[in-house]
């Protein structure tokens, strides 16, 4: 009880969160007995997390969103704990003098951001992100390739077909892929068209696709999917991820690292 009453909001809504995948029902009266703190500020935390499509308030509570996953603008997604331990793990599997393509999206920025920090040496790296390539460029001494296109407006990356065509003529060790959501019957998915098609194309270049997944967004799905379940080599998820989730991915013999 101590230790819940002293987080920070954001670890405070994390855990909501994770309660709800438990749950799927919370009550504003239990939150505030099990994190000592009023009522007015779990429901300002349950506002802010309706904002994100993360869940749905009801009268007195909140249950889990069943609603399919949208797609935030860059300046309201953040880096959480979750997807820097992903990016850590997947790190982790790099080895010197390996080629790689990353995706875009925040876990493949936070994958970024391991990497900067880490030992690894001599990457071969392309990336259609800008801020992936202008971080990783700035901080590294990896050689970067940005494939380049046309802007996608108020995202921080390149779309288009230009950019696919120029993909289809590189071939890499590894892919680093994000997705906004993933169902065990489906597949990966993604809100936006143009994103799953530049997801797709990283597929057919690599040897080994690397799929860094919040076990938040297991079974969930989205408007468009890029991928079937078993078309990934690594699913790299979270601790936080329950014993029935992990038991849905062992099912489908999906090779699972967890961070």
């Amino acid at each position: 009880m101590d230790e819940n009453k002293f987080m920070y909001a954001e670890e405070r809504k994390a855990k909501i969160l994770r309660l709800l995948e438990e749950q799927e029902r919370l009550q504003v009266v239990d939150l505030v007995e099990l994190f000592q703190v009023s009522g007015s500020t779990i429901r300002t935390d349950m506002r802010e997390l309706e904002k994100e499509h993360l869940l749905t308030r009801t009268h007195g509570g909140a249950i889990r969103n069943l609603q399919r996953s949208f797609e935030d603008k860059p300046k309201v997604r953040t880096l959480t704990d979750e997807k820097r331990k992903i990016a850590r793990k997947a790190v982790d599997l790099l080895n010197d003098g390996d080629s790689l393509v990353i995706d875009t999206g925040t876990s493949c920025l936070a994958f970024a951001e391991a990497l900067i920090n880490s030992s690894v040496k001599d990457l071969r790296i392309l990336t259609y992100d800008l801020q992936i390539a202008s971080m990783l460029s700035e901080e590294t001494n990896h050689e970067i390739c940005f494939i380049g296109g046309i802007i996608r407006n108020g995202f921080q990356y390149a779309s288009g077909e230009m950019v696919i065509e120029s993909l289809r003529t590189f071939l890499v060790d590894k892919a680093v892929i994000g997705t906004t959501s993933f169902s065990p019957e489906k597949g990966y998915s993604t809100p936006n068209i143009g994103t799953a098609e530049l997801k797709k194309v990283l597929f057919t270049i690599a040897k080994e696709k690397l799929l860094l997944c919040e076990s938040s967004k297991i079974r969930k799905d989205s408007f468009k999917l890029f991928a079937r379940p078993n078309e990934v080599d690594l699913f790299i998820t979270d601790n936080e991820i329950t014993d029935e989730k992990l038991k849905e991915l062992k099912r489908l013999n999906l090779s699972v690292s967890i961070a």
